[in-house]
């Protein structure tokens, strides 16, 4: 389990997270997404112990983390990390020496699937090898939490869904609490349970995917017609040409009638809609 309660991390003046309160309370393969800026890394490293948050407690399975906790039960892989500069199977094999919870089969098994070549160095590898090495020693690793920060970086297009898939069974093989953060969203929704939302240092929307299917849409017509459709529901954006609106809602869709246009909205396009100057689920 992992909870943040009023969390705020301060660079100087500007506040990166901003009185957080979070609990993930059960095994899961969350994503987390945001622009730009929005905290994602910070929120990360906050939770893996990387960083002292400025106020406010953070605990992983009871216990309080911190730069102080010697075993926080998380493992946590950053966007360019760096190894030893190591044949491959080496990094593996220490891996499994320093962590008796390491599985070691796994990890050569998708170092086979991925063809990396065991002797090659670290520093000889390409930028999606070097990432892929290190998402492999973060998933074997078995902690508790696992923490990935934009793990397909580098990647190509069949790495991604391959990357996807190993995912997906190590989470079956060993059920735990897993947090991607990453900015490619619809290739991600088939894999993931829950969606975190972080925009500006604040946690904008968490939930199932099944509730932005539910939920999220589009009112589209003439403005009176979709101003008196969406008048109780939560309007999330709006766009206008002219006479014509249309009102992006998370809320149950209004009657169909015929003189408006309602349509699911995609993850992307919620997201969109949700971190936008405009957007926001109501409290």
């Amino acid at each position: 389990m992992i909870e943040l309660r009023n969390v705020t991390k301060q660079y100087g003046q500007s506040s990166v997270l901003n009185k957080i309160d979070l609990t993930v309370d059960e095994p899961g393969i969350y994503c987390l997404l945001g622009r730009n800026g929005a905290g994602k890394t910070t929120f990360l490293k906050s939770i893996a112990g990387y960083q002292n948050v400025t106020s406010g407690q953070i605990k992983v399975d009871g216990k309080t983390i911190s730069t102080a906790t010697l075993d926080t039960g998380v493992s946590y892989i950053e966007n360019f990390a760096k190894h030893f500069n190591l044949p491959v199977g080496k990094l593996l094999r220490i891996a499994s020496e320093v962590n008796a919870d390491f599985d070691l089969s796994f990890a050569m098994e998708m170092m086979e699937r991925f063809e990396l070549d065991r002797k090659k160095k670290f520093n000889q590898l390409s930028l999606g090898m070097k990432t892929m090495v290190s998402t492999i020693v973060c998933l074997a690793s078995n902690r508790p939490v696992i923490l990935l920060d934009e793990p397909v970086l580098g990647f190509d297009a069949i790495m991604r869904v391959e990357f996807y898939e190993m995912l997906t069974e190590s989470f079956q093989h060993h059920p735990r609490i897993i947090i991607v953060s990453t900015h490619i969203i619809e290739e991600i929704a088939k894999t993931i349970h829950k969606l975190i939302m972080i925009d500006k240092g604040h946690i904008r929307f968490f939930d199932t995917l099944q509730a932005v299917e539910e939920k999220a849409f589009s009112v589209s017509g003439l403005k009176k017609d979709v101003d008196a459709a969406t008048a109780n529901l939560n309007v999330i954006g709006q766009d206008a040409v002219g006479r014509l609106v249309t009102s992006y809602i998370f809320d149950q869709p209004p009657k169909h009638e015929a003189s408006l246009e309602i349509t699911p909205l995609s993850l992307q396009d919620f997201f969109v809609q949700m971190v936008g100057h405009k957007g926001g689920v109501k409290a």
